[in-house]
């Protein structure tokens, strides 16, 4: 069997993993484009509830913490191995949901050899973006985590969230960020940093391009991600268009000058740190 290096892509939501992602999975030696991987998100939740009650719910059946996470981390090596075969074993294996982000540190102690993509974006351009969905979950009369958040303070910190949950430290060597904005503008670099650390292979032509491959994820049926009204709010014209930097700076539209300025400030030294004030 060939050798296979997973790669898991994660970052806030809305900070553009969905078109990233589809972007990665064009290589030569890559899986071809799938959907969000909510199987591992479910284990992990589970993984993580488990833990806090241990000793009361699973203690006298699996004895010690360290068999509890034999068996769910065995369902984390038996997904892969099913979604290679399906895809003919490629030498890498792209796999993405942003809320994954929060289980890297988890992820990466017992998967010693996997890889981390971490997307960032704008914070002004991905809290304009959740307030949207936002406004599409409220219109629909759902109550989400989404609806939950009502201040700005309360977006600056789910964005933040996604980041502070990760010990980078015990990264070391295993992850990289890619900024939204760089990889849109100049996709070239970016692949060549993605792909010296992934070893994927790309032809920087077919990246950006939305192909007939995409068109058959489900995850890019309109009509049908619509249907579901959780999910359809989710939905961006972006996803089934070539990839470009026509959402940068988009928030301008939907943010006051006031919500901007706090956002800055909220957000500060994140933001100054990749450049976007």
């Amino acid at each position: 069997m060939k050798k296979r290096q997973v790669v898991l892509i994660g970052g806030a939501m809305r900070s553009g993993t969905t078109v990233i992602h589809r972007a990665l999975c064009t290589g030569e030696n890559t899986n071809p484009y799938i959907s969000e991987s909510w199987f591992l998100l479910d284990v992990m939740r589970m993984y993580k509830w488990n833990l806090t009650r241990y000793d009361v719910r699973n203690a006298d059946q699996f004895g010690s913490m360290e068999n509890f996470r034999e068996v769910v981390f065995d369902n984390y090596r038996k997904y892969v191995m099913l979604i290679s075969a399906k895809y003919n074993d490629p030498e890498v294996m792209v796999l993405k949901h942003p809320e994954l982000t929060r289980y890297f540190n988890d992820i990466s102690d017992y998967f010693e050899d996997w890889k981390f993509v971490v997307i960032v974006r704008d914070p002004r351009d991905v809290i304009a973006s959740i307030k949207r969905v936002q406004k599409r979950h409220q219109e629909s009369g759902l109550r989400t985590p989404q609806t939950e958040l009502r201040s700005i303070a309360d977006f600056c910190r789910e964005y933040m969230s996604y980041y502070s949950s990760v010990d980078f430290a015990r990264l070391k060597g295993r992850y990289i960020f890619l900024k939204y904005e760089d990889f849109v503008m100049n996709s070239t670099d970016q692949l060549t940093k993605v792909a010296m650390f992934t070893g994927a292979r790309y032809d920087a032509g077919r990246v950006l391009k939305f192909s007939e491959d995409h068109q058959k994820a489900a995850n890019f049926d309109k009509e049908k991600r619509l249907d579901d009204k959780f999910a359809g709010a989710f939905w961006s014209d972006m996803y089934t268009k070539d990839i470009s930097d026509a959402s940068i700076g988009s928030y301008k539209a939907d943010l006051t000058e006031d919500q901007i300025v706090e956002i800055q400030q909220r957000v500060g030294d994140f933001g100054r740190r990749f450049g976007y004030w």
